[in-house]
């Protein structure tokens, strides 16, 4: 849980290079692919966390808070990072204003990523499993119910 937002933090840090006149391949590209990296690295352990972290009768409600705090996460990102980066007012309309704005808001996230993903490592730990978690069941072994979708035994 540590790794991702880190890789997420470099790659929105490589990212704050995009309006300094490069290339797409040589500024955005290498920052999408770490970014996305990250992602990748980050939402799967995050969302196993999220729903195994209550009895699977209450994993839809999981399911469903884990998603409202990501919508809220990007609303409230898209609302606070312009005004941090120094976007106000009409100043998406002057070019350099909001390139200069977009470098300090990316760096800003980088930043805070990359602290999430320090303490997610210092703070989250994953308990031991027990042994009927982690004996292997034959296929033949398990039925899923169509409402709940979870396995049976």
């Amino acid at each position: 849980m540590g790794v991702g937002p880190v890789l997420v933090g470099g790659g929105l840090a490589l990212l704050s290079r995009a309006p300094d006149g490069h290339t797409y391949v040589a500024a955005v590209l290498p920052g999408v692919l770490v970014l996305a990296a990250g992602l990748a690295v980050t939402v799967a352990p995050l969302t196993s966390t999220a729903l195994n972290s209550v009895s699977e009768s209450h994993a839809g409600l999981a399911s469903a808070v884990n998603n409202d705090v990501a919508r809220l996460g990007g609303l409230i990102a898209v609302a606070v990072l312009p005004a941090l980066g120094g976007i106000a007012g009409l100043g998406y309309l002057h070019p350099v204003t909001l390139a200069h704005g977009f470098q300090r808001a990316v760096v800003i996230a980088g930043m805070l990523c990359v602290i999430g993903g320090i303490l997610a490592a210092i703070g989250i730990r994953n308990p031991a499993r027990s042994p009927e978690l982690t004996s292997p069941v034959a296929a033949d072994q398990l039925t899923y119910c169509a409402l709940d979708a979870t396995p049976l035994r």
